[in-house]
């Protein structure tokens, strides 16, 4: 509730019960996974720790980490994320109009244009931008391609982890608490961004990992390190690694498992679209909800689509691991939280329920996470493996971490 609501104003619930649906998913991991003893006590705890840690605050019409903002064109709202550097930079291009920063002249500005145009503009930008739509009927959270089938695994998996900021980072972190060997892959010119932002919330999401970097040009390197995992999870464009020689059938002829986390989908043409968590849950119907409820455009959490996704990336991932099944699994950001919101809104009389309940108890439900380094993270140790090698000896890995609550 701290972040959802007017800037000003009292907190506000969501009508989804989005809680429920991250813990439902942190207990179909637990239950598929009974000896991982050391997993979160709640899904709806992963769903608010950024906010915590960054001491986040409502903003209304605009996300609680600033980034993300509502505007009103001439036929509907769009959502549009400002989150990196240029961001700003392309708008002129996208509203055809000199360089503004005013949020009200910004406002005026969308109120020209049809929502179709700034969408379709925006995408060809490169810009993380989206469609405040309502959820329809249920979705399925995650597509599965290319599977085979192998004899179920003796041994805890090793994966490679080239995600950043935070749902591919949860996914990796919530494995490495089951049990699998992770580690943390970084490019030698383009870390993850998450190391910038903040060093408690990026230590919290990879601190029990194995970190190192590599230059992604030397593209024979780059895939035998790849060729050594037995699961790789990426949050790249469906293309990126592709265009380096890296292919998902490939590896996964040879028995792995590839798990893409995407913002819309892997598939054309959804596969050119940005998204950052903020946004992906616009258009799978968040913030129209909110509207429904309480009769206002407004945000809810913080980008929850990321940590939201995380969660179920993690239980698709050891779910298709333990069975012995290698594939390439589509896993959106969007699509997740399409997952989440379809399970159904309350009514308006539960809703006030559930309003009342929040405001008599204020105090955080769950402790938050703490991360314990035993090591150094050194950014720019450089990684290196010899012949696929599992063995932690014959590489130069960096940092564990324990965990407590």
């Amino acid at each position: 509730m701290a972040i959802t609501g007017l800037p000003g104003g009292k907190g506000l619930v969501h009508p989804a019960p989005l809680a429920a649906a991250a813990d439902g998913a942190l207990m179909a991991l637990g239950f598929i996974a009974p000896d991982a003893t050391d997993l979160p006590t709640s899904g709806a705890l992963l769903l608010g720790e950024r906010a915590r840690i960054l001491r986040l605050r409502r903003k209304g019409a605009v996300s609680a980490n600033g980034s993300c903002h509502l505007f009103e064109c001439l036929d509907g709202r769009i959502a549009i994320n400002l989150a990196r550097e240029d961001d700003r930079e392309l708008l002129p291009a996208l509203l055809h109009c000199e360089p503004e920063t005013d949020e009200a002249a910004l406002s005026s500005l969308f109120a020209r244009h049809y929502r179709a145009d700034m969408l379709a503009r925006g995408v060809e930008l490169g810009m993380a931008i989206a469609a405040d739509v309502p959820v329809t009927g249920v979705h399925q959270w995650f597509a599965a391609s290319c599977r085979r089938y192998r004899a179920k695994p003796a041994h805890s998996p090793r994966v490679l982890d080239f995600s950043s900021l935070w749902a591919g980072p949860l996914a990796g972190s919530l494995l490495a608490m089951m049990g699998a060997e992770v580690v943390k892959v970084e490019s030698l010119t383009r870390p993850d961004g998450g190391r910038l932002a903040n060093e408690d919330f990026f230590n919290l999401l990879n601190g029990m990992k194995q970190q190192g970097t590599i230059d992604f040009q030397d593209r024979e390197r780059l895939r035998d390190l790849v060729f050594s995992a037995d699961i790789i999870i990426e949050a790249s464009r469906p293309n990126a690694l592709r265009r380096i020689g890296i292919l998902a059938e490939q590896f996964i002829a040879q028995g792995g498992l590839w798990i893409g986390i995407t913002g819309h989908g892997r598939l054309p043409p959804h596969d050119r679209r940005v998204a950052f968590g903020d946004d992906a849950a616009v258009e799978a119907g968040l913030v129209h909800a909110m509207k429904l409820g309480w009769d206002t455009a407004l945000f809810a959490g913080d980008a929850i689509a990321d940590p939201m996704t995380g969660i179920h990336a993690a239980l698709a991932t050891w779910h298709f691991w333990s069975q012995g099944v290698s594939a390439l699994v589509d896993i959106s950001l969007c699509g997740t939280m399409r997952h989440a919101m379809s399970l159904g809104l309350c009514s308006t009389e539960q809703l006030s329920h559930w309003q009342a309940l929040a405001e008599e108890d204020g105090a955080p439900l769950y402790p938050q996470r703490l991360p314990v380094v035993t090591a150094t993270n050194e950014m720019h140790q450089d990684v290196r493996e010899q012949d696929g090698a599992r063995d932690k000896s014959e590489r130069e890995w960096i940092s564990t971490a324990k965990w407590r609550s």
